[in-house]
């Protein structure tokens, strides 16, 4: 049997972002003691509805910011998982960390509980602009944070940061670039903003108030991004993910191979076996729900097939070694050159795509134009 992922929302912030568009919460007001109590229900209802005797291979606490908890809560979380889950002896287990939450000692909390991979959220090693995202850091702070997680027993780092923001320069980015790869994380991971409905910075720019830059600039700072990461030892092996040789976030990479994984906590959403499901926003609601009846699903739905292979297409095009062939095959009972033939001849004449024997994958033409060529395979 395959392995699948787990995936763990903390949905409280010490403040929400304004380009965030994930299900996040002010912690002020909220009931995040509680928290942990329906997270470790929801784990034992999960496995007791899911085939749990299947191996774990990634676990991966994201939010939200699961730092914005105490140390304990996370070690308890985790305890729950192992539990009620079958967790591979060599599991990568992620917890995502806010520089401004982290207190001497944390990191050697969680590394004691059972984490081994550790990814910041620095997203600029500029004032002004983190002062622009609502970041509740400073510059110093990530290279302290970083430091701390290395000192306290962390092997296995990751940076994230965010380009083309309103008005950011090429040196105002490749400063940021620098610094980062100055603090040698085994992964960084690098994204483009983006303007999502129903964020504030959303509204900013409808009103005008926010411009974010024209797609030349974008592909400006996208370029000088790949050529930083080369010169610096990362691989890309993602469209906006670099690491070091063996260090890939395997967590994702099971993402983009549309893989299986259970989501669990506020918001959470999972793939199980071709149903996908997801839980209810409102952590408090999550709460009282969870507490009662061990689960709050808001809604589950089964993909029908041309709507999965689209989103196969969609997510597999994002790696840079591609989709592989056979999988496609067993998976969906029909050959990717039958499904996709027209779409596919022409990808090639444009040299967008780059096929062999035993992968389909952008080429480097392509990885600049992903988001058109994907749309070539959406039903």
């Amino acid at each position: 049997m395959k392995a699948f992922s787990l995936y763990l929302h903390i949905p409280y912030c010490e403040r929400k972002c304004g380009y965030c568009d994930f299900n996040s919460h002010a912690i002020k007001g909220e009931q995040p003691e509680d928290y942990p109590a329906a997270i470790l229900k929801e784990i034992e209802w999960a496995a007791k509805n899911t085939q749990s005797k299947q191996e774990v291979s990634t676990i991966f606490f994201g939010g939200g910011t699961p730092t914005s908890l105490p140390a304990d809560d996370l070690a308890n979380i985790l305890d729950g998982c192992f539990r009620f889950f079958n967790i591979a002896a060599n599991a990568e287990i992620t917890v995502e960390a806010n520089p401004g939450t982290i207190t001497p000692g944390y990191f050697e909390q969680v590394k004691s509980a059972g984490f081994n991979r550790v990814s910041v959220g620095a997203q600029s090693f500029i004032p002004h602009e983190l002062e622009l995202l609502e970041r509740i850091h400073g510059p110093e702070a990530i290279g302290r944070t970083v430091e701390q997680a290395k000192n306290e027993g962390f092997d296995n780092v990751s940076v994230d940061l965010m380009f083309a923001l309103p008005n950011q320069t090429l040196e105002d980015w490749d400063y940021s670039l620098k610094q980062a790869i100055q603090l040698n994380p085994n992964h960084i991971s690098a994204y483009n903003l983006t303007f999502e409905p129903k964020t504030a910075f959303y509204s900013y720019m409808e009103s005008g108030k926010m411009t974010p830059p024209n797609d030349e600039r974008q592909l400006t700072l996208f370029k000088h991004t790949l050529k930083s990461m080369a010169e610096a030892g990362y691989d890309q092996y993602e469209i906006s993910n670099f690491a070091k040789p063996g260090k890939e976030c395997r967590h994702n990479i099971n993402y983009w191979n549309n893989g299986n994984y259970i989501g669990l906590g506020a918001g959470a959403s999972g793939y199980w076996n071709g149903k996908r499901r997801k839980n209810i926003n409102s952590p408090v609601k999550y709460i009282e729900q969870t507490l009662k009846t061990g689960q709050a699903v808001d809604f589950e739905e089964s993909p029908d097939q041309a709507t999965s292979i689209g989103e196969t297409m969609m997510l597999g095009l994002r790696l840079s070694d591609g989709i592989n062939l056979g999988d496609f095959e067993n998976r969906y009972g029909v050959s990717l050159s039958e499904q996709f033939s027209k779409q596919l001849k022409y990808l090639k004449s444009e040299d967008l795509i780059e096929m062999n024997d035993s992968h389909i994958r952008l080429s480097k033409k392509g990885f600049f134009l992903a988001d058109s060529v994907i749309l070539e395979f959406m039903p």
